[in-house]
Order: C-alpha cells, then structure tokens, then sequence
C-alpha cells in the first residue's frame, strides 16, 4: 500500500498530524528540530507574518504587501521550513518564518492554489480549478499531472512518510492514488454520489481511506474505506439541502470535523453555519451561525494542532478600509473571540510545530 493507515498524511493547511491513539507521540515527532521565529521583523514580501498571541500582534514586515496577494502557507517536516504561495511565486523560508526567498525564477499562475506537505520537505502546489500540479523540494520545482485532465481537484494530501505517495480529492467526489509523486494516477472507490459538486474535501490526517467532501446543495459525504461506501452527514442544515463549503479535520482528534456552510432553507444572515461533528463527519451540530461573527461563502477553516475543541478562522475586507477580524472560537466553553488587524484579510494559517502558539498568516492586500 502507498498508505499506510497509521502513517498519516498531511491535508491542505493543517501542518501538524495526530489522532486519538497517536496524540502524545505525534507533536514531538512534528516538531522534532523546529523552533519559534528568532526574529522581530519578518523579511519577506510581506504576504507572509506571524502572530504569537492569536493575532493581537502581528510582526512587521521589511516591505508593505502589495496588491493582489491571497497567499497560502504550509509548515514542511523539514525543521524551521515552510513554504508559501505569493501571487505569482512561490516561496520558501528556512528560518522558522523569519525571512522569505522565492523558489523558482519562472513567474507561475497560481490564482486558486493550495498547498499540501508531505515528507522529506517536500510540499505540493495544486490547483483548484487548474492543472498542473507543482512539486516543490528544497529549492527545486516540478510540473506533474492532476488525477482529472483538464481540471483541478478539492484536496491533495501527502503520505507523512513518502512523499511521492499522494491521495487526491475530484470535484466530483472521486478519490485518487498515486505512488509516483502525480506522474500517474488510479481511481479509488466511487464517488461521492450522482452528479455531485464537491466544493472542497479533506482527508483524515491519521487514516487516508477517512474522506469528508464538502458539497453544493447536499451539504456533506463521508467515507471511512476509501471511497467503498460514502454516508451523508445529518444535521448539515435544517433540511437535506445545504452548501458544504469548506472542511476541516482536526489534526488531533480525527472524530472533530469542522464544516462551513449555508443552509439552503434559510435566507439571512444565519443561513452560513459552522457546524462540528464529534463522530468522525457522520453527524454535525451547528455551533456558530452569521448572526454572530461574518461568514462568507467558503470560510477557511483553521483547526487548532493542540486542542481539538479549538477553530480559527477570519473576516476581512477592503471596503470601507475594514481590515480583517481573526476568530478564535472553543466549543468547550462556547467563548468566540477576535483580534483585529488592518489588513484586507488572512487567506491561510500555519502553526509552528513546535509552539502552536506561534501562528503564520498569508495577509491579503486587494488595493
């Protein structure tokens, strides 16, 4: 098997694996070699920062971010390296997030991509709605195929122990292997359902056959074989329809699976949900709606790597010079707080394996 189903995989933005039998040993193996960031200032373009208090203070950059950044960022298993995707370019920083290069000298298209680490330092570029995908290792970057010609996929996750051995996500609810870092690809189980549109999916970072898809109008489906059989989750809305738009697993406790959506039988501000599963995705209960803090269509979801009761996510926007507000919420205490910042918005969270307290952001500048 490329998988293993006690190796792990690394999925989208979450950057630091564990489950229930694994989570004492996994965060030391994490963070084996990390630091914190040993500087004040970060060198960089500016579309990268990082926060050690939930996002009170922000360090400074040596240059303003400039319009139009909507950057992605993955922390590596490589100690102290992470890897960002900034406009046209991507980038690498090998000192805990203190100072940023560009990989690469060739200018890439990179509107709606995201990132997936793997091992050995090894990280993907992949597309939404575009091919290809870009493999990045140290200083290098490859072009390989997406599983679906001509399109992208909702999620790619990396094997934690090798990192030629990906499982992709179809927007149709297909799952995908390959052993050969994407030159090649197979077709795993069966879709999602009939005609789905899957907005975006995650993968269990302890068990690879465990899949959630996020889904238009069927809110969300789950599988725990790998696609053998698909169950749709209850309680996503107050009727079966439902948008599924963003998920998340919780890197410490697979059972917690954060899912944002809308509810299609309501239409005011608290038709977008929040909703938690504490059963692996079987079944959600909503835990924050638009009536408290903004959600939007597609709300990136940031799971805390310590506490699994803990979710990050964020409002921002340019209009009006707004800024951004970054949400901490705890479904232990049902306390939701925010900090504010001036920029037009986070586009992605990293957590420093070492000290989850350490928090990157790719800030947005639309203006």
């Amino acid at each position: 098997m490329i998988f293993s189903r006690l190796s792990g995989v690394l999925a989208l933005a979450v950057t630091v694996a564990g489950a229930v039998d694994l989570a004492a040993a996994a965060p030391a193996a994490a963070a084996d070699g990390w630091h914190r960031p040993q500087c004040g200032v970060v060198q960089g373009d500016g579309s990268v920062t990082f926060t050690r208090n939930d996002g009170a203070f922000l360090a400074p950059t040596t240059t303003a971010v400039t319009p139009v950044a909507y950057p992605r960022l993955v922390a590596l298993s490589t100690p102290n390296t992470l890897v960002a995707i900034s406009k046209t370019s991507i980038q690498r920083s090998t000192d805990a997030g203190c100072s940023w290069q560009q990989v690469g000298g060739t200018a890439l298209n990179l509107a709606a991509y995201d990132l997936a680490a793997g091992a050995d330092g090894t990280a993907y570029a992949y597309g939404v709605n575009d091919q290809p995908v870009f493999r990045v290792r140290a200083d290098q970057i490859s072009e390989v195929a997406g599983p679906v010609p001509g399109d992208g996929v909702a999620a790619l996750a990396v094997d934690r122990t090798d990192p030629r051995a990906l499982r992709a996500v179809s927007k149709a609810g297909q799952l995908y292997d390959s052993g050969d870092g994407g030159a090649t690809w197979t077709v795993v189980g069966s879709p999602a359902g009939q005609d789905e549109f899957v907005y975006q999916a995650a993968v269990d970072p302890a068990d690879r056959d465990h899949v959630i898809v996020g889904t238009m109008g069927n809110g969300s489906y789950v599988t725990f074989d790998g696609g053998l059989s698909w169950t749709r989750s209850a309680g996503v809305g107050a009727t079966p329809h439902a948008n599924g738009f963003s998920v998340a697993f919780s890197p410490v406790d697979p059972r917690t699976v954060w899912l944002e959506g809308y509810d299609l039988s309501q239409n005011d501000n608290s038709a977008r949900h929040i909703w938690r599963s504490t059963d692996g995705g079987r079944s959600f209960v909503s835990v924050l709606d638009g009536a408290g803090p903004t959600l939007i269509n597609g709300t990136r979801l940031w799971p805390s790597p310590a506490d699994p009761d803990v979710l990050y996510f964020a409002y921002g926007t340019w209009f009006g010079g707004y800024g951004t507000d970054l949400y901490r919420y705890d479904a232990s205490t049902g306390r939701l707080t925010s900090q504010h910042n001036p920029h037009d918005g986070i586009a992605d969270v990293a957590f420093n394996p070492a000290d989850p307290q350490v928090m990157y952001l790719g800030v947005v500048e639309e203006r």
